[in-house]
């Protein structure tokens, strides 16, 4: 107990919310505030240099709306690319329809729209009046550049949602499927695969204990995690398997975390009865539960649900990626396998898991095979 501190006034170091408004100590990040007002002084700011230092003062209305007019224009062909990139996930996001790939490549919020529709009208009334086209030769242009620059992080002109699923496939390990697999992981996984220091056993020691208990034999001494694309988790796998039955459970694994007394692990056992020979083939099998939980996110309408359902595919894939490089970097990818699925046809209709995991362990039996 010599650890704990006799500061009393503890309200000093908690959040306090009061109405709308939060109000943080100093040792907690504030909430961070819109740019947009740092960004129209600089805006301002810049403006009225410029007027002071050009004597043709008359014109730089035309030469900014003009100079706004070509850089969103070459937004658009930057849009292009973007479609060009993604028609590659055209099937896999799109479900082959052109339609919603362009409405992803070029979307516009709505500040943008309305600035970009502005210079459209004056650059109409421009030529339409004067027959020509302003000269952008100035020689303070640098002042315009800036002031571009400046506009399009106010406006967020690349915001679109292909930018944003570029954003996530960054493996930088900040997306909210990176965050999942850390959190699925220790908080999990490198509780129940390892040796753990303590008097509980690890997953391998478990299984082989379960086989002595049973009088059967595991194909393999790991778990099967199933990640499937649609986030549906059923309660028991073999719900959407013809040859796949729940037998039992490994022994419990009990252990205080984070103040919560005696929390029991379980893993389910299952059955694989090959089609072709008719031998049971037993496995340790679930579900990745971040995969279930973010279907609930999903499917309950909160301040985030559109983005989620939007990059709903990014996030499940970036979960997949970061969990697999966990558990090589951590070394217990041999006790882990991930299996990252399609889990439903054309028909609206499931995958039989049971194929998919007696698949997978061919694949793996010809790797063991090959010396790797």
């Amino acid at each position: 107990m010599n650890n704990i501190s006799e500061f009393q006034n503890v309200k000093k170091i908690c959040v306090i919310k009061r109405g709308n408004r939060c109000y943080y100590p100093k040792g907690i990040p504030q909430e961070k505030e819109p740019l947009s007002i740092p960004f129209l002084c600089c805006i301002a700011g810049a403006l009225v240099v410029h007027i002071f230092l050009t004597s043709d003062k008359l014109s730089l209305c035309s030469l900014y709306m003009f100079s706004l007019f070509y850089y969103s224009c070459f937004n658009f062909i930057y849009r292009i690319i973007l479609f060009c990139y993604e028609k590659q996930d055209l099937y896999s996001k799109y479900k082959d329809n052109y339609f919603e790939l362009l409405k992803a490549a070029f979307y516009f919020n709505k500040s943008f729209t309305a600035t970009f529709i502005l210079c459209i009208l004056y650059c109409v009334y421009y030529v339409c009046s004067y027959q020509n086209i302003p000269s952008l030769q100035d020689k303070y242009y640098i002042i315009v550049v800036f002031i571009l620059y400046i506009i399009h992080k106010l406006l967020d002109i690349d915001a679109n949602p292909i930018t944003e699923s570029m954003w996530i496939s960054k493996s930088n390990g900040l997306n909210c499927g990176s965050g999942m697999a850390y959190s699925f992981f220790y908080g999990y996984l490198n509780l129940i695969l390892p040796f753990t220091g303590d008097v509980m056993k690890n997953l391998i020691e478990m299984m082989q204990d379960y086989e002595s208990a049973n009088d059967i034999k595991f194909e393999f001494y790991k778990i099967f995690m199933l990640i499937p694309k649609s986030l549906v988790c059923h309660n028991k796998i073999n719900e959407v398997s013809k040859i796949m039955e729940l037998r039992s459970s490994l022994a419990d694994k009990i252990k205080t975390i984070a103040g919560v007394r005696d929390r029991v692990y379980k893993n389910s056992v299952y059955s694989i009865k090959h089609e072709a020979t008719g031998k049971l083939v037993y496995v340790c099998a679930e579900y990745a539960t971040p995969i279930n939980t973010f279907k609930e996110i999903c499917r309950n309408q909160t301040i985030h649900t559109e983005s989620y359902i939007r990059h709903k595919s990014d996030v499940v894939s970036q979960f997949f990626l970061t969990l697999s490089k966990i558990l090589e970097h951590e070394k217990m990818d041999k006790m882990c396998e991930l299996i990252y699925y399609d889990d439903i046809d054309e028909n609206n209709k499931y995958y039989d898991v049971g194929k998919i995991i007696l698949s997978r362990i061919v694949e793996l039996k010809k790797y063991q095979e090959s010396g790797n």
